[in-house]
């Protein structure tokens, strides 16, 4: 079985949400889109559900039609189970009625209530009411609604994003073991690149309505094909360089190109002299060699694990670097930023 999107195109008025969409989620697959707010994660979610109708392209189930301009059955019909950012229980229903809610044959009702019950570690809690559960416990009730009709396919939007800190990784590592053991396709919205690694088996990056790569998490760290995708996979700081003669001279100092490496499509020779690149530069990643004319050390955070250094060039300009614990900083130092493990990505603007 699998979900398949073909050229999906999606507006509100002139403003483009969803260009050219193609991509296919497997049996047994947890596919996570991921990208900023606005980016167009919810809408595409909302045409799989039934909310939104299809207006160019098509989604296809197991190689047939499920949404398309002319084929648009409403979300009750549909083999697809929902859960929202809130959980968005009944609350004049317990937690075993609200989990029973979408399962039409009552003679296996109760066997399923009690078998998701098990599952989510409920099972002391079926008689209790929403406003009774945390803020955990609800998605969990939320997530077993939405599987009791034995859907074919998951949809989960920002599931997890008002869960408490100290809760929300436990309930990740829960919603994925459970996931993968009903061998479903679920489909995962966030924001949030923790949660994507954390939970996904592949993630798509979405930037303004397209998708800009598709991989798993090793995929998109290791060979990003955007700034924006290689920022996604993993937080690092961007230095600015114009490229002359050989090397890239930054704000922080000068770094050899052939310690930079970019995306396959792109290449140093292509761009003139005097041209501009963007850095990343993953942490730990750096090292900062002492230099007369360098940038002044002006802050230090030592996390245990790293140092967190921000950094005042001569120009004004302030980046927050990351580098090993065991480096022997101090105050008002100037130094240069070089790599501790090359190469580092390099993106043409």
């Amino acid at each position: 079985m699998s979900l398949r999107f073909e050229n999906i195109h999606h507006a509100y008025g002139d403003r483009i949400a969803l260009q050219d969409i193609s991509f296919t989620a497997e049996a047994g697959e947890i596919l996570c889109l991921l990208g900023r707010s606005g980016c167009g994660k919810s809408t595409l979610l909302n045409l799989i559900a039934g909310l939104l109708p299809v207006q160019a392209g098509a989604i296809r189930l197991d190689g047939s039609v499920l949404a398309s301009p002319s084929v648009n059955p409403p979300p009750e019909q549909r083999p697809v189970g929902l859960v929202f950012q809130d959980g968005a229980l009944f609350p004049h229903l317990s937690v075993a009625q609200n989990i029973g809610f979408g399962v039409t044959d009552k003679s296996i009702r109760a066997e399923i209530v009690s078998a998701l019950l098990d599952q989510i570690g409920l099972k002391d809690m079926a008689d209790r009411y929403p406003h009774t559960l945390s803020g955990g416990e609800q998605q969990r009730v939320a997530v077993a609604r939405a599987l009791a009709p034995n859907p074919s396919v998951m949809l989960m939007d920002e599931p997890f994003a008002s869960i408490d800190i100290t809760i929300r990784r436990r309930l990740r590592e829960d919603m994925r073991a459970l996931m993968k053991a009903r061998g479903g396709i679920t489909i995962l919205v966030t924001h949030d690149p923790d949660e994507a690694i954390e939970i996904a088996d592949r993630i798509a990056v979405l930037e303004n309505g397209r998708i800009t790569q598709i991989g798993t998490a090793k995929d998109l760290h290791d060979a990003p094909q955007s700034l924006f995708v290689g920022l996604m996979a993993e937080n690092g700081t961007v230095l600015s360089a114009k490229v002359q003669e050989g090397y890239a001279e930054t704000s922080f100092g000068r770094i050899a190109l052939d310690s930079l490496q970019l995306p396959a499509a792109q290449s140093f020779e292509s761009l003139a002299s005097g041209g501009w690149i963007d850095i990343l530069i993953y942490p730990e990643s750096a090292t900062l060699i002492a230099a007369e004319d360098g940038a002044r050390i002006a802050d230090i955070q030592v996390t245990g694990r790293t140092q967190i250094v921000r950094l005042e060039a001569q120009d004004g300009t302030t980046r927050l670097i990351t580098i090993r614990p065991d480096a022997t900083l101090s105050l008002g130092q100037r130094v240069q930023v070089k790599p501790a493990k090359a190469p580092w990505l390099a993106f043409n603007r």
